[in-house]
């Protein structure tokens, strides 16, 4: 297991920003996650437009998961309509 840092970009017409923060928690959990944090950042504008939105709601994930689950992650992120963008980091140094 290794510890991650998820950032995530919201639509901001999305209705209810708790409801699709946990949802996505609980696709993190299914892949075997331990420790999943999920921090509110906020609406935000964008400094350019990403698929015609100009501001979005900021999560922050952290988390620890086995390596060899991430692509399977960002494969499920990657179908959620709600998700803009998404970005995983290994917080673990080298």
């Amino acid at each position: 297991m290794r510890s991650y840092e998820m950032v995530t970009i919201l639509k901001a017409d999305v209705e209810d920003v708790n409801a699709v923060t946990e949802s996505l928690a609980e696709i993190v959990r299914g892949l075997g996650a331990e420790e999943v944090k999920a921090d509110l950042w906020g609406k935000k504008k964008f400094a350019y437009l990403i698929e015609k939105e100009f501001e979005g709601y900021y999560v922050l994930f952290t988390f620890k998961l086995d390596p060899a689950q991430i692509k399977e992650m960002e494969r499920l992120l990657s179908l959620k309509d709600q998700v803009l963008r998404h970005m995983v980091v290994n917080l673990e140094e080298k």
